[in-house]
Order: C-alpha cells, then sequence, then structure tokens
C-alpha cells in the first residue's frame, strides 16, 4: 500500500507496466493455446488505446463516469492509502452496478486474486523495475470485454484454465447478459409507452374531429 507516487516514481511505474505488458502478457504460450495471456494488449498499447491514471477508488469511478471512446483500457494504479484488502470486495460490488452501464473492474492486487493457471515460470519470467508492490485496477466496457472473451473461447484459450477462473468468467458474462436483458425491457417498455402516447392522441384527434362535425351540424 502507497499513499502517493512522486512524478518521478509514476513515470517508471508506467515503464514496468509497459514492460510487464510486453514480456507477459503479450507472449504466447502454450497453456493458452499458443494465444498470449492477453492477445490484445499489444495492438491496444500500439495504438495508444491504453491509458495509465494513479488513485484510488475515486478516480475508478471518475472514468465510467467521463469515459474516453478512444480508449480500450484505464489502468489505475493505486495510491492515496486504499487498502489492498478493500480493493477485490469493492470492486466485486461495483461490477454489480456498473453492469447496467457497459463496465467492469477487474482488481490486480498483490498476492491474491483468481489465478488461470498459468505456470509460475511464465508469469514471473520478467524483471521487474520497482522492488514496492503497487495494486492496479483494470477499467473496460464490458460488452467488449464480454466479445473478447467469447472469441477466446473459440480458440480454445480457456482449455486449461483453472475451475475458479471459468467461473469467474462466466459470472462476468451473466452480468453482461443480465444488463442487456434488463435494457431491452426497458426498451420495449419505453416503445410500447410511445406507442400508446400516439394511440391515445389519434384517438382524441378522432374524437376532437367528431365533436367538431357535429357542432357545425348543430
Amino acid at each position: 500500500m502507497v499513499d502517493y507516487f512522486p512524478s518521478s516514481h509514476k513515470i517508471r511505474v508506467v515503464q514496468e507496466i509497459k514492460r510487464w505488458s510486453k514480456e507477459v502478457v503479450e507472449r504466447p504460450s502454450e497453456f493458452f493455446n499458443g494465444l498470449a495471456p492477453c492477445p490484445y494488449a499489444k495492438a491496444a498499447w500500439v495504438n495508444n488505446r491504453v491509458k495509465v491514471d494513479f488513485g484510488d477508488s475515486d478516480r475508478v469511478v471518475w472514468h465510467t463516469q467521463n469515459w474516453d471512446s478512444n480508449t480500450d483500457l484505464v489502468i489505475v494504479v493505486v495510491e492515496s492509502g486504499w487498502d489492498f484488502d478493500k480493493i477485490e470486495p469493492w470492486c466485486e460490488r461495483q461490477n454489480k452496478l456498473l453492469a447496467d452501464h457497459d463496465f467492469t473492474l477487474m482488481p490486480f492486487v498483490p498476492g491474491t486474486g483468481i489465478g488461470t493457471g498459468q505456470p509460475d515460470d511464465e508469469a514471473c519470467d520478467w524483471e521487474p523495475l520497482i522492488e514496492e508492490d503497487y495494486a492496479m485496477v483494470f477499467v473496460q466496457r464490458l460488452s467488449e470485454v464480454n466479445d473478447a472473451s467469447e472469441s477466446l473461447e473459440r480458440s480454445g484459450y480457456y482449455k486449461n484454465c483453472t475451475a475458479e477462473f471459468l467461473e469467474y468468467v462466466n459470472t462476468r458474462r451473466e452480468r453482461f447478459t443480465n444488463a442487456w436483458s434488463q435494457q431491452e425491457e426497458g426498451n420495449d417498455e419505453e416503445e410500447g409507452s410511445q406507442e400508446g402516447q400516439q394511440e391515445d392522441a389519434a384517438r382524441n384527434a378522432c374524437r376532437d374531429e367528431e365533436e367538431g362535425q357535429e357542432e357545425g351540424q348543430a
């Protein structure tokens, strides 16, 4: 846990995250059926669609409320004294709320988390730049993560993953499906309401016309 990183340290944190991505996350692995742990990471960095920010839970929420459509991923590096043991429960609670707004949070807290089962000699085969541990929260669009996950499943990406990790993936998909279903129901109700209003307006217009004709005859 840290309070606030000085600017020079933040630069090294960003450099380390990029190194971790290049040497671990973007490296193909037989464990993932020949794919990288995150097959989309390299293109996201190259196309400048990854942002690294620093802060606490308020900063995470800020990004969900001020999302840049040109961004695929926001990494919030935890600072300001946010206790590590509180990050994952908070993200879990927020994910239930954020699904309706098409967002999902993925916490990375040292020494915790649901592992894929990838061998340690692959996940740890890189040289960090910083000795001090820090946590991160990844902010992404839930629909985009779900689409990518389904594509990876068809490629055999998950065949060696742990049951615990597969349960985590399925739970995320269920959140997306439930949010999408509720949105569709809301759209149907709104359309029904609009149609009802149009029908009422049409009936009122006909009634007014009939009354006008009766007055003219009188």
